[in-house]
Parts: structure tokens; C-alpha cells; sequence
């Protein structure tokens, strides 16, 4: 809220429905922040002998392809770029008919 006039105007119900949006907001935040804090006490694991790290690639860790099949759909694919698709195209209609 950036208008006085505005928070003024706020019926009692109204302002206490944003006060509860605004703590729950913070409480989102700081589980956030522990989420962080756990993940990187995950990352910096070791095996048993404490010589080397569990994950040693961020893509041992974390599986982008996978997470984004689990949330979007296993449908989901990588976006195609059409600038490079125009080019390929443009390309092949050049090869074909004798290029260089």
C-alpha cells in the first residue's frame, strides 16, 4: 500500500485480511530462507571418508528437465528458438538449390 488516502479508506476487515497476507507472506519467506540453509547443508556433504563432495556437478544435485516434466507435464519441451528455425530453413532452400 503506497497511498495514505487509500489505507484511510480500509475497512477494519479489509485491514486485517492484509495484515494476515503480509505475515504469511514473511512466513513463506523465512521457510525460504531454512530451505536455503538445508539445501546447502546438502550440497556440501561429503561420502563417509569425508574426502569427496556427494554431488559434484549442480546437475547431480539438481534435475532441471526433470523438475520442470514434474511441474509443467511430462509434455513440456525445451523452447524451440524460431529465429534458429528461419535460419535452418533459409539454409537448407540455399543448399538446395546449388549453395556455393
Amino acid at each position: 500500500m503506497s497511498d495514505y488516502a487509500q489505507a484511510g479508506r480500509m475497512t477494519l476487515v479489509e485491514y486485517r485480511l492484509r495484515k494476515r497476507g503480509h505475515i504469511m507472506k514473511r512466513l513463506e519467506r523465512e521457510r525460504e530462507i531454512y530451505l536455503q540453509a538445508y539445501l546447502n547443508r546438502i550440497v556440501k556433504a561429503t561420502d563417509k571418508k569425508g574426502k569427496e563432495y556427494v554431488y559434484k556437478e549442480f546437475e547431480d544435485f539438481y534435475d532441471e528437465m526433470k523438475r520442470k516434466n514434474a511441474v509443467l507435464g511430462d509434455n513440456f519441451a525445451p523452447p524451440v528458438n524460431s529465429n534458429l528455425i528461419a535460419l535452418a530453413k533459409r539454409m537448407q532452400n540455399y543448399n538446395e538449390k546449388g549453395g556455393y
